[in-house]
């Protein structure tokens, strides 16, 4: 089990305030105190959470400078009372700097949640047709096929309340009937 420090309890409830702060500052016409006030929150709560050593790498990593500095860059823009542009800036610096975060968290939230749409999908191909065919005829006898070409299944998952993988089929044991289940034979 994960233990969760004093110091990253805050850190949540800091930044919690501050996604409120943003939101109510943004449902007030882009209110730039409310604004500003959101995102220092937001900054300082995230640096409670991670630790102000892991934000600084998160922010200031090579290939993440471009969104640091628009987010940043929009940060200050809204420091300076000039609350749309800077929202704007924030907005796309932040999806720019958590953008390989997304798709992590929407298969979360599908596994978890039984959201079909957002769990983690793969086609399966169950046509007996190939899709590389190179005979027109083949293809023409194919098209005319009523069997479906593709269908997309759920992805294999893990048994959500043990963590484990999927059970192994049983494997038979000697001593036991053939479709027992494992049972022992009474010889």
């Amino acid at each position: 089990m994960i233990s969760i420090t004093e110091w990253q309890k805050i850190g949540v409830g800091i930044t919690g305030f501050g996604i409120f702060f943003i939101l109510f500052g943004t449902l007030l016409y882009f209110d730039s105190v409310l604004l500003a006030f959101g995102n220092l929150l937001f900054l300082t709560g995230l640096s409670f959470i991670i630790g102000l050593r892991k934000t600084f790498q998160f922010f200031f990593q090579r290939h993440k400078l471009k969104g640091t500095s628009f987010f940043l860059g929009g940060v200050v823009v809204v420091l300076l009372r000039w609350p749309l542009l800077g929202m704007f800036l924030e907005t796309y610096g932040f999806f720019s700097l958590f953008k390989g975060f997304f798709p992590v968290a929407f298969g979360f939230l599908g596994n978890v949640c039984n959201i079909p749409f957002l769990g983690a999908t793969q086609p399966v191909v169950t046509s007996p047709c190939p899709s590389s065919s190179l005979s027109l005829k083949h293809l023409a006898e194919c098209e005319l096929s009523e069997e479906p070409r593709e269908t997309l299944q759920p992805a294999p998952h893990y048994n959500r309340q043990l963590d484990t993988a999927p059970a192994a089929p049983l494997i038979s044991v000697p001593g036991t009937a053939p479709g027992s289940q494992g049972q022992l034979c009474n010889n």
